[in-house]
Protein backbone atom coordinates (compact mmCIF):
# COMPACT_ATOMS: atom_id res chain seq x y z
CA UNK A 1 0.00 0.00 0.00
CA UNK A 2 0.90 3.76 -1.09
CA UNK A 3 2.37 5.99 2.02
CA UNK A 4 0.38 8.67 0.22
CA UNK A 5 -2.98 9.53 -0.34
CA UNK A 6 -4.96 12.26 -2.34
CA UNK A 7 -8.63 13.16 -2.13
CA UNK A 8 -10.75 15.58 -3.84
CA UNK A 9 -13.60 17.39 -2.50
CA UNK A 10 -15.16 18.61 -5.53
CA UNK A 11 -17.74 20.40 -3.65
CA UNK A 12 -14.87 22.71 -1.74
CA UNK A 13 -12.71 22.60 -4.79
CA UNK A 14 -10.09 21.30 -2.38
CA UNK A 15 -7.61 18.53 -2.55
CA UNK A 16 -6.36 16.99 0.16
CA UNK A 17 -2.55 15.39 -0.01
CA UNK A 18 -0.90 13.14 2.83
CA UNK A 19 2.65 12.48 2.02
CA UNK A 20 4.09 9.55 4.54
CA UNK A 21 7.42 8.63 5.64
CA UNK A 22 10.22 6.53 2.88
CA UNK A 23 7.98 7.51 0.03
CA UNK A 24 10.26 5.67 -3.18
CA UNK A 25 10.91 8.06 -5.76
CA UNK A 26 8.09 5.84 -7.75
CA UNK A 27 5.94 6.55 -4.79
CA UNK A 28 6.67 10.57 -4.96
CA UNK A 29 6.00 10.54 -8.91
CA UNK A 30 2.72 8.84 -8.47
CA UNK A 31 1.63 10.89 -5.52
CA UNK A 32 2.59 14.36 -8.17
CA UNK A 33 0.51 12.91 -10.95
CA UNK A 34 -2.89 12.21 -8.23
CA UNK A 35 -2.28 15.96 -7.72
CA UNK A 36 -2.08 16.84 -11.51
CA UNK A 37 -5.15 14.73 -12.25
CA UNK A 38 -7.15 16.04 -9.12
CA UNK A 39 -5.98 19.54 -10.37
CA UNK A 40 -7.45 18.84 -13.64
CA UNK A 41 -10.74 18.12 -12.76
CA UNK A 42 -11.25 21.59 -10.27
CA UNK A 43 -12.12 24.99 -11.51
CA UNK A 44 -8.89 27.36 -11.33
CA UNK A 45 -8.43 28.84 -7.89
CA UNK A 46 -9.06 25.34 -6.30
CA UNK A 47 -6.69 24.76 -3.03
CA UNK A 48 -5.06 22.16 -1.38
CA UNK A 49 -4.12 21.09 2.21
CA UNK A 50 -0.83 19.05 1.82
CA UNK A 51 -0.48 17.02 5.22
CA UNK A 52 3.02 16.31 5.64
CA UNK A 53 3.41 15.97 9.69
CA UNK A 54 4.98 12.32 9.39
CA UNK A 55 6.79 12.97 5.52
CA UNK A 56 10.23 12.59 6.29
CA UNK A 57 13.45 13.79 4.47
CA UNK A 58 14.20 12.36 0.96
CA UNK A 59 16.16 11.39 -2.01
CA UNK A 60 17.34 14.04 -4.48
CA UNK A 61 15.15 11.93 -7.24
CA UNK A 62 12.32 11.92 -5.01
CA UNK A 63 12.21 16.20 -4.28
CA UNK A 64 12.40 16.15 -8.44
CA UNK A 65 9.28 14.43 -8.41
CA UNK A 66 7.64 17.33 -5.36
CA UNK A 67 8.89 19.41 -7.81
CA UNK A 68 7.13 18.49 -10.59
CA UNK A 69 3.81 18.04 -8.69
CA UNK A 70 3.99 21.88 -7.55
CA UNK A 71 4.78 22.70 -10.76
CA UNK A 72 1.62 21.14 -12.33
CA UNK A 73 -0.61 21.94 -9.57
CA UNK A 74 0.25 26.07 -9.99
CA UNK A 75 -0.20 25.12 -13.71
CA UNK A 76 -3.73 23.93 -13.22
CA UNK A 77 -4.78 27.33 -11.15
CA UNK A 78 -4.00 26.20 -7.88
CA UNK A 79 -5.02 29.19 -5.65
CA UNK A 80 -4.06 28.85 -2.41
CA UNK A 81 -2.09 25.60 -0.48
CA UNK A 82 -1.79 25.37 3.25
CA UNK A 83 0.98 22.61 4.47
CA UNK A 84 0.37 20.90 7.43
CA UNK A 85 4.11 20.90 8.68
CA UNK A 86 6.45 17.84 9.50
CA UNK A 87 7.57 17.11 12.62
CA UNK A 88 11.29 17.47 10.92
CA UNK A 89 12.38 20.78 10.34
CA UNK A 90 15.10 19.50 8.17
CA UNK A 91 11.98 17.84 5.89
CA UNK A 92 10.28 21.08 6.09
CA UNK A 93 12.84 22.68 4.50
CA UNK A 94 13.53 20.32 2.01
CA UNK A 95 10.33 20.33 1.15
CA UNK A 96 9.30 23.94 0.84
CA UNK A 97 13.14 24.49 -1.30
CA UNK A 98 11.50 21.80 -4.10
CA UNK A 99 10.49 23.63 -6.61
CA UNK A 100 10.13 27.01 -4.68
CA UNK A 101 9.87 29.27 -7.81
CA UNK A 102 6.96 27.79 -9.23
CA UNK A 103 4.89 28.38 -6.32
CA UNK A 104 2.60 31.42 -7.02
CA UNK A 105 0.06 30.61 -5.40
CA UNK A 106 -0.70 31.94 -1.53
CA UNK A 107 0.79 29.30 0.66
CA UNK A 108 0.81 28.76 4.39
CA UNK A 109 1.58 26.85 6.72
CA UNK A 110 -0.56 24.95 9.75
CA UNK A 111 -0.22 22.94 13.08
CA UNK A 112 -2.86 20.65 12.35
CA UNK A 113 -5.37 19.60 9.17
CA UNK A 114 -8.05 21.11 11.16
CA UNK A 115 -6.33 24.61 11.29
CA UNK A 116 -5.49 23.88 7.63
CA UNK A 117 -9.11 23.48 6.75
CA UNK A 118 -10.27 26.90 8.60
CA UNK A 119 -7.37 28.87 7.18
CA UNK A 120 -8.72 27.80 3.53
CA UNK A 121 -12.78 28.47 4.50
CA UNK A 122 -11.64 32.00 5.54
CA UNK A 123 -9.77 32.34 2.71
CA UNK A 124 -12.53 31.43 0.25
CA UNK A 125 -15.23 33.24 2.55
CA UNK A 126 -12.65 36.74 2.46
CA UNK A 127 -12.79 36.12 -1.51
CA UNK A 128 -16.64 35.65 -1.84
CA UNK A 129 -17.50 39.31 0.22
Amino acid sequence: MANWDVTVDEAKQRVALKLGSGLSVEEQAAASDACIDAAKRLDDGFDLVNDMRTFEPTSEEALQEVERGKRGLAQNGMGAAVRVVAESTVTQLQFDRAGEDAEDYELAKAESGEEAEKLLDKRREQASQ
